[in-house]
């Protein structure tokens, strides 16, 4: 992504300026405007990543900029080449004025590039240096979820509801506290319509729980907003901006004595890209609000961090996995044909090769087959089938829940897994191996009281809590640990 990439150029911009041979190259002052210019870019990346998913020319402007940074990066590698080999010898053989020349001539396009690039993005408004600050307590619209099922039928989630529910009305139940179901996945997955399912299942309903609360969090977990959406869900009416005591004791109030059901969808841990996210300090403040519901009270979360859900959890996180090819085949049918339109012979199998493309992810179905229903030729369908359909416009409702994994994570990280991207679809990656290969390119470094491999192993551990890794296996001789990315993660890492 645009972000990381930007990060690493600036290193290697920045290494070539320590080096005294810029200086001799005639280079110095081209390079320091252009880290200049990289500077004023830079400084709004991070709103223009997150206008992106809405904005399609913020997309295009972004690849743009991807596109000059690969062009300076390989400037900059030829430098570092011709200063290493230039150790020692004179500077003004006729090869090497050659060399200065060239280079000069090739770095003084680039910042021209680049400036209009920096001209092009006044035009979107982007702000310099958005952050956790900023954001509102409010869920953005096309965020929000509620607790009614939208989907007309839901494939292969009854045995993950089954489980749910079983420990929800037998487990639970028998509880002298609070018990918190964790469900954890990658973003599209379905753990929203999981946890509708659970929710509006007969099992789940009054005779079994006084009262059932549905809560969509997000990014931004605001203790007082919970509580108001508490107090909104039972007394059915709007919750009045109060003191955070007020708020604490009416809820204690509502909740006193009832066996309730709280859900509490999307919840994101904090970082220091995501101030306002999740933390163990504000779970207590909240889970002390919660405990005086009844014996048996629960509490269902969804999230895409399993830091959250070792922190909140009460039991084992229910990690859900990604739809069967038939699963993923049957949801893409729903949307694409519906109810009123007959299944043509020739369009089928063409539709079980787009499906495959989703790679079981119930969100990308969904947002196939509702662009294939308007597509009624069999061309039509084929062009879809042939094409990388992640790269055209449409990409802005396909693949928005996974960009946001990847805009909370911090610079360090997304320069690691931005590094991901170099390997094939379906490898198998060593785990050992990429942590070595971080090394290699300088993106990690050792701390002070870990050695660097130390500092790799953690940047691997935080990538796999956020459900970005797949097909996590052990070798029983070696202990090698290798894994896998999602076909839409890479994706989406290559765009």
């Amino acid at each position: 992504m645009a972000e990381a990439l930007l990060e690493a150029a600036f290193e290697n911009l920045n290494s070539l300026l320590q080096n005294e041979l810029s200086t001799l190259f005639g280079i110095r002052s081209k390079a320091e405007k252009l880290s200049t210019t990289l500077n004023l870019i830079k400084a709004v990346l991070e709103d223009a990543e997150k206008k992106q998913l809405t904005d399609r020319s913020i997309q295009v402007w972004l690849q743009q900029l991807k596109d000059a940074v690969y062009v300076l990066d390989d400037i900059l590698d030829e430098c570092s080449i011709e200063s290493n080999r230039l150790k020692g010898s004179s500077a003004f053989k006729p090869n090497n004025i050659i060399f200065r020349h060239n280079i000069g001539k090739r770095l003084k396009d680039i910042t021209s590039r680049f400036d209009e690039i920096a001209d092009m993005k006044n035009k979107f408004l982007l702000q310099a240096g958005v952050t956790g600050k900023e954001m509102t307590v409010d869920v953005a619209e096309w965020r929000q979820t509620s607790s009614i099922i939208a989907e007309p039928k839901v494939y292969g989630r009854e045995d993950d509801k089954e489980k749910i529910v079983k420990f929800l009305t037998n487990q639970a139940r028998d509880s002298d506290f609070l018990s918190v179901y964790p469900i954890v996945g990658l973003g599209g997955v379905g753990k929203t319509t999981l946890t509708q399912l659970v929710y509006n299942d007969p099992r789940v309903s009054t005779t079994n729980f006084h009262t059932k609360i549905w809560v969509c969090v997000s990014e931004v977990f605001s203790v007082k907003r919970i509580l108001c959406s508490i107090i909104e869900s039972i007394k059915s009416e709007k919750c009045v901006a109060l003191d955070l005591d007020v708020i604490q004791r009416k809820v204690q109030e509502q909740l006193q004595g009832k066996r309730f059901l709280l859900v509490l969808d999307d919840v994101w841990n904090k970082n220091e890209e995501l101030k306002f996210g999740f933390s163990q300090e504000k779970w207590n403040q909240l889970k002390s609000v919660l405990s005086s519901g009844s014996k048996g009270s629960s509490c269902l979360v969804s999230t895409r961090d399993d830091v959250v859900a070792s922190i909140m959890g009460t039991c084992h996180a229910h990690h859900l996995c990604g739809l069967s090819e038939n699963e993923c085949w049957l949801l893409f049918k729903q949307y694409a044909f519906g109810h009123d339109r007959e299944e043509q012979v020739e369009l089928v199998e063409i539709g079980k090769h787009i499906a495959k493309k989703c790679g079981g992810l119930p969100l990308a179905a969904q947002a196939l087959g509702g662009l294939m229903h308007s597509r009624s030729g069999e061309k039509e369908w084929l062009e879809i089938k042939d094409s990388r359909i992640w790269d055209s416009p449409r990409d802005n409702y396909i693949l928005p829940a996974l960009r946001l994994s990847y805009t909370y994570l911090t610079p360090t990280l997304k320069q690691c897994f931005t590094f991901c991207a170099m390997f094939p679809k379906d490898t198998e990656i060593l785990k050992k191996e990429l942590i070595h290969l971080w090394m290699a390119h300088g993106f990690i470094s050792s701390r002070k009281n870990l050695e660097v491999e130390d500092v790799g192993c953690m940047i691997w551990n935080e990538l796999c809590q956020k459900s970005f890794f797949q097909d996590i296996k052990m070798d029983e001789d070696s202990g090698d640990i290798s894994f896998k990315m999602h076909d839409l993660v890479m994706i989406l890492l290559n765009q």
